[in-house]
């Protein structure tokens, strides 16, 4: 074997940004490697094949490769480019849905990446969580829009709106990587995106067409996604029908999680190059007779509508080289009930209907400023929420959760790039960013004027509430050789309080059951990470460790002052998260690979020196890759650790959680240079286990102090077309 060549604008990121198990490239891209380059001569070698390459793991991949002048005996031309590959200072984790098995919700997917866990209600809307954080502590974004949740119980994270049959990729940042995309995200981002510009320079028709079943949950999928272009002007549509039935566990206990969604997407655009155009895009998706196990009420219709306006003007004369404007409006329309999709055991029947707006602005401009490339603006959020609940009998108010309330986001910032020179390259930004958040405190039956509210909180509650927070990011990534890389981050970030965490206020059987904190302040986090790379010959490894200090950390929490004991609230309290992800994989041969995974992650309230509530176990998988001409494989044992830090005064965790080890098994056929297919069993020894992180049943479908299931064995199957 010769010496494995350093991947550059694809490995670097590709490889060590992400598990060991995803493919690397998809069909006809080119394979790159990267010379080391000298300050006089910075040179970038493409090997492109001659023929329409396989698809191939990663980990396979970065064993196999040999340098350029080995290619060259296989019949493959080298093309030589003059180009200058920087150290990557922001590596996100990227998947597409060619990558992973067929699941009903993109959380469910990203619990392949280490360092990312999802809490799951039902077979679908499930919760993401990175490194610990969840929720307001993490920033999504769909193709640049933001989206809140509808549903106050979070029957609906914003993740639960968007699919990878709807999308191009989703990329994950953990920890905090840049401030341009917004306030906040401690956690890290999740960013649902569309190539539709790049695509688009082709001219003529692209088409993918989609059909994936399995026999335990997702019953069919069907997707399609259609490109006209004339190099210029271009339209896309995409679409996508989905059906979900009740899942069993592995003991053969049926978990009510069915659901029906319809999707669909229209965007149209011009482009005037790479740099300039202008793209309008509409997508609806609409959630139907959707069963939650770990909830009381179903959700008998989410309907999400998303209006997004980018405009990019580039290659600009002067001192800015190019200005971004991004607008988007997202709205969307829940219902809930207890008594559609289920037989109703509850002392009457209830129906909630919700609603929220999301407008979302950001204007970015770009500059270079002698080796230092800056982009700085302004952008602007606003979310709008409003929940109520009635008797189903007699339509009368009985509470509401979130009186129509409002969040304002204002926000400045600068964040500049600069390459030191070959080996070195350093990230700093700056933010100051203003929150303003208040409801209509003249309605009735609200946190402001139930009169089952504390005083103190009602009078609390009917005030604007203001708060600034200046956040800063310093991110070093130094090439100690062409094997070995790493980096450093510092950073400040503040995450302001949500509506629910706020203003929310639940009533049942006359007493008060959870309630917002008017008062609470912002969290502050103070985050530093460290990482290593390693790229020799057969392994590849990706190490991180991390540690965040957060002051006025936002906990969910009973026995406060001033309340009822069981009575939910929230309260301010220090606390430190640490934790670290281990990822490597080792070619064993020329056609198979070793991969494995290990990620931890403690979290402690400091205040009260006790664990903070549902935070992950240590997990991670081990698993074996192959490939050999027009078929691959996979066998992967995904494994955890028992759950025992607890904090059950939280109402979130009820008891430990068992640890588990699960085997599953994928295979992939290319049938055709258009058609491939792939079938997989997960979960093949049909275990009955849960993640820690899930929710609790719902009395009504089991033991509410157990973790709702995760399904037993499944196998499914997929037929995906490219044209």
């Amino acid at each position: 074997m010769g010496h494995l060549p350093r991947i550059a604008s694809l490995g670097q990121r590709q490889i060590n940004g992400l598990s060991m198990a995803r493919f690397l490239q998809t069909r006809g891209e080119p394979i790159v490697t990267y010379n080391e380059p000298s300050r006089d001569d910075h040179r970038m070698t493409v090997c492109r094949p001659l023929h329409r390459p396989t698809l191939l793991r990663a980990s396979i991949l970065a064993g196999l490769m040999t340098t350029c002048q080995a290619a060259e005996a296989e019949g493959l031309e080298t093309i030589l480019i003059t180009a200058a590959e920087p150290p990557a200072i922001d590596e996100p984790t990227t998947l597409t849905g060619e990558e992973t098995a067929p699941r009903a919700d993109l959380a469910e997917t990203l619990r392949e990446i280490s360092g990312v866990e999802a809490g799951r209600m039902s077979g679908h809307g499930l919760d993401p969580i990175i490194r610990g954080q969840r929720e307001h502590q993490l920033n999504v974004l769909l193709d640049g829009a933001g989206i809140a949740n509808a549903c106050p119980n979070r029957m609906d994270p914003p993740t639960s709106f968007g699919n990878l049959a709807g999308f191009d990729a989703v990329e994950v940042h953990k920890g905090v990587t840049s401030l341009t995309r917004g306030p906040g995200g401690s956690g890290g981002r999740i960013e649902l995106t569309r190539n539709t510009v790049e695509r688009a320079a082709e001219a003529g028709m692209q088409s993918r067409l989609g059909f994936a079943t399995s026999s335990n949950g997702l019953a069919d999928q069907t997707s399609a996604d259609v490109l006209l272009s004339d190099g210029n002007a271009y339209g896309r549509v995409i679409g996508q029908i989905g059906n979900g039935e009740n899942y069993e566990d592995g003991d053969g206990n049926e978990v009510p999680s069915s659901f029906k969604q319809r999707s669909g997407t229209i965007i149209g655009g011009y482009r005037v190059s790479e740099a300039t155009g202008i793209e309008v895009s509409i997508d609806r998706n609409r959630m139907l007779d959707t069963r939650y196990a770990g909830s009381g009420m179903d959700s008998v219709f989410d309907n999400a509508t998303i209006y997004r306006l980018d405009g990019r003007l580039g290659d600009l004369e002067g001192p800015v080289d190019a200005l971004r404007l991004e607008v988007s409006r997202a709205n969307v329309d829940h219902l809930m009930d207890n008594y559609s999709l289920r037989e109703l055991t509850a002392p009457m029947p209830m129906e909630a209907p919700a609603e929220s707006h999301t407008t979302t602005a950001r204007l970015t401009a770009s500059s270079r400023i002698h080796q230092v490339e800056l982009d700085y603006g302004l952008d602007f959020q606003r979310v709008e929420q409003d929940a109520q609940a009635f008797n189903g009998m007699t339509d009368m108010l009985m509470f509401r959760q979130w009186p129509e309330g409002r969040t304002d986001q204002m926000g400045a910032f600068v964040e500049g790039d600069w390459q030191v020179d070959a080996r070195n390259a350093l990230r700093a930004g700056l933010r100051v960013d203003r929150f303003e958040s208040e409801i209509d405190s003249r309605l009735d039956k609200s946190i402001a004027t139930h009169p089952m509210v504390p005083i103190a909180i009602r009078g609390s509650a009917r005030e604007m509430k203001s708060d600034s927070a200046i956040s800063a990011l310093l991110r070093y990534h130094h090439t100690f050789t062409g094997n070995l890389a790493g980096h450093v981050g510092i950073s400040r970030t503040a995450v302001a309080p949500n509506l629910t965490q706020r203003y929310l206020s639940t009533l049942m059987n006359g007493n008060l059951m959870k309630v917002g904190n008017p008062d609470l302040e912002p969290e502050i986090h103070h985050q530093v990470e460290t990482g290593l790379s390693w790229q020799g010959e057969r392994l590849v490894t990706n190490a991180n460790l991390y540690v965040d200090q957060v002051d006025n950390y936002i906990l969910q929490d009973r026995q406060i002052a001033g309340l009822m004991p069981m009575t939910t609230s929230f309260r301010n309290v220090d606390a430190r998260l640490y934790g670290g992800e281990l990822d490597l994989s080792y070619a064993v041969t020329d056609w198979l690979a070793t991969q494995a995974q290990v990620s931890y992650v403690r979290g402690r309230n400091t205040s009260d020196s006790r664990d903070l509530p549902q935070i992950p176990p240590l997990s991670g998988n081990l698993g074996l890759h192959a490939e050999r001409g027009a078929l691959d494989g996979a066998v992967v044992l995904r494994w955890a650790a028992r759950a025992e830090a607890l904090d059950e005064q939280s109402g979130l965790d009820t008891s430990e959680t068992a640890g588990y080890a699960v085997l599953d098994l994928t295979a992939g056929y290319d049938i055709h240079r258009h058609w491939r297919l792939e079938a997989g069993i997960d979960n093949l020894f049909d275990r009955t286990y849960a993640q820690h992180v899930n929710r609790a049943y719902s009395g009504v479908f089991g033991d509410p102090t157990a973790r709702i299931n995760e399904p037993g064995r499944t196998v499914w199957a997929r037929l995906t077309a490219t044209f």
